[in-house]
């Protein structure tokens, strides 16, 4: 088995689910530890919250992991949406603002050894365009980078000079999965009860899996359906492509 996972989950609860408990994070975070996770909650009220969170998970490395250093690790995003992005108390953060916000997650994770996986968790998240982001990304950096490097033909007689190249931004380092809740009963929104009780599922199963392979993550996700009634899906990255496959 994979022996469990890290997992860190970003809520941000309105004001009145805050004053009713109803909260995805704290329930999915009892379930988890009794599964045998390592779970964190972090609580975002503002998109300056998620930008920070984001900056200092990507910070992780294993050097002072206690148990198995190459654990997946998974970043559970859990908010209210719609289908053109989701909010963070005020803010609203369209796909685009909300893949800058989770820059770091894409570029500065270079220090951990483990798998790395996200999960969204809102309404509207199978609209999501945040896959197409990462991809864009990606392509622009092929397209387009280049190093300092000295010009091979010399000018006027000049000796070789140093030609300054653009320095772009660090390379994306897509995740291996994306993971996003579609719908609920058959709607286009996902209800909180059917959400926590999906999720628990999902990293439950997740967990016993000897390798988190196409096969056995699509099996539970139409698990998953026919026991929850909602809908949940994968967009996994493909090398050889450049690009996200969704199921």
């Amino acid at each position: 088995m994979i022996d469990k996972m890290r997992l860190f989950i970003i809520e941000c609860v309105g004001p009145m689910d805050l004053l009713q408990d109803r909260s995805e994070a704290k329930a999915l975070e009892k379930m988890c530890h009794i599964i045998g996770h390592e779970v964190a909650i972090l609580t975002a009220y503002c998109a300056e919250d998620l930008e920070k969170y984001c900056d200092y998970i990507s910070s992780i490395d294993d050097i002072h992991a206690t148990r198995t250093k190459q654990r997946p690790l998974c970043i559970h995003l859990s908010a209210h949406g719609n289908e053109r992005g989701v909010s963070f108390g005020r803010d609203f953060l369209n796909w685009q603002q909300l893949f800058m916000a989770m820059d770091p997650l894409f570029k500065d994770m270079s220090q951990y050894n483990g798998e790395v996986m996200i999960s969204l968790s809102a309404c509207g998240a199978g609209n999501q365009t945040l896959v197409n982001e990462i991809e864009r990304e990606i392509q622009q950096h092929h397209e387009h980078h280049f190093d300092d490097s000295y010009d091979q033909e010399p000018h006027d007689h000049e000796p070789n000079h140093l030609v300054t190249r653009p320095t772009l931004t660090p390379p994306v380092s897509p995740p291996a999965y994306i993971f996003v809740t579609q719908g609920s009963q058959g709607d286009d929104v996902i209800y909180w009860d059917d959400a926590t009780v999906s999720w628990t599922i999902f990293y439950h199963r997740l967990a016993k899996l000897r390798t988190i392979d196409d096969e056995a993550v699509y099996r539970i996700l139409d698990d998953i359906e026919h026991a929850a009634d909602t809908l949940l899906r994968a967009y996994r990255w493909d090398a050889l492509t450049q690009r996200y496959i969704k199921y």
